[in-house]
């Protein structure tokens, strides 16, 4: 899933103006064949990081790619696990999708670590160059419904019959 650039490739003072065009872009080409769901993750009223999906042909395929990123600071508290979840419930339980799929950096454990709480299977491993010269390997992963490990939280879902409507997931 496509993201804007991180702090350590945008010179300074741009990783804002960055993300500002990244989001934006996305929101103006928002289709059902085509669209990147890319949602807030607040606490206390503080934006701390972000939980999305990207998906192609979806009315056909009905699957689509997560992301997301989490503060630093936010990091190790089970925050990461509680968004993924809510976001598989929101996909499987309320927008009619039938796979989900992500990735993650073999390097970076932590993110693995919550996939396999969330039930994520492990698919492959790609390799691919994550910046310039460097060589990374990326793990391939795939979530079923019966396969989603929903944990002991309940997770309320509001605003998802616009966003079914808009799909075309309520046609007759």
């Amino acid at each position: 899933m496509a993201r804007p650039r991180s702090d350590e490739d945008a010179p300074a003072g741009q990783l804002s103006r960055n993300t500002a065009a990244y989001h934006w872009g996305k929101r103006s080409t928002f289709s059902p064949e085509d669209f990147c769901l890319d949602l807030a993750v607040l606490l206390d009223g503080r934006v701390i990081g972000c939980q999305g999906v990207a998906a192609k042909h979806f009315p056909v395929t009905r699957t689509g790619e997560t992301g997301s990123w989490l503060g630093r600071e936010f990091q190790g508290r089970g925050i990461g696990t509680a968004m993924r979840r809510a976001m598989c419930a929101l996909l499987f339980d309320h927008l009619g999708f039938e796979e989900i799929t992500s990735a993650a950096f073999l390097d970076n454990p932590a993110s693995l670590a919550v996939s396999r709480k969330v039930g994520y299977q492990p698919t492959g491993i790609s390799r691919i160059k994550r910046r310039e010269g460097e060589l990374a390997l990326n793990q391939g992963l795939v979530l079923t419904p019966d396969d989603f490990v929903r944990g002991d939280v309940a997770v309320e879902v509001t605003g998802a019959a616009p966003v079914r409507s808009f799909l075309g997931l309520d046609a007759a």
